[in-house]
């Protein structure tokens, strides 16, 4: 048996998550029905721009439907917005979340005109202390390969490469290799 400092390693308890983080230059609040204008906005500043954020929303109704299903107490995937100034600019995802294994995956996403200015790091921070303050002992992110932006995040934030799953998932179309990144807590 696995043992922590001499005493079995037991499942977590489960905890809330806190419905706001708030940072120096951004805040993070838990994604709910009365932010969906707000998300159905960034998403389309986002396209205009070129982005790809949530390619698969076409619709104010779309947003609404994959925010309700996030509001569940037992819901293994937390959501937040980032909030700039009180407006939307992406958002930020607790997934695949393990309380048997003290673990949890993290994504995050930016609309285009925000990126390069530090606010995903900044809310990496928020959210990593969050995912600590719960007990978690590992902190996971999964990103494409070629997404540059995203593994200079993992990188500048002390994540560590763990590996490389070749055609992991299916991304817009089209097999996406990943880019495995680990953070231990404790």
């Amino acid at each position: 048996m696995e043992t922590l400092n001499g005493q079995a390693i037991l499942a977590l308890e489960k905890k809330p998550f806190a419905a706001t983080l708030k940072g120096h230059r951004i805040r993070l609040v838990r994604s709910v029905p009365a932010f969906v204008d707000q998300v159905w906005e960034y998403i389309q500043r986002d396209h205009a721009l070129g982005g790809t954020l949530y390619s698969w929303v076409e619709s104010l109704d779309d947003v609404a439907n994959h925010v309700l299903k996030k509001t569940s107490l037992d819901a293994r995937e937390v959501d937040f917005l980032i909030l700039k100034d009180g407006k939307a600019i992406g958002s930020f995802h607790v997934h695949t979340i393990s309380y048997s294994d003290h673990k949890a995956e993290i994504g995050y996403g930016i609309e285009k005109g925000e990126e390069g200015k530090g606010y995903v790091s900044e809310s990496l921070q928020l959210v990593i202390a969050e995912i600590k303050r719960l007990g978690f002992n590992k902190v996971v992110i999964s990103c494409d390969r070629d997404n540059v932006r995203s593994i200079q995040v993992a990188e500048r934030n002390g994540f560590l490469r763990e590996g490389l799953l070749l055609q992991d998932c299916i991304e817009n179309g089209r097999f996406r290799d990943s880019v495995i990144f680990g953070k231990i807590l404790r």
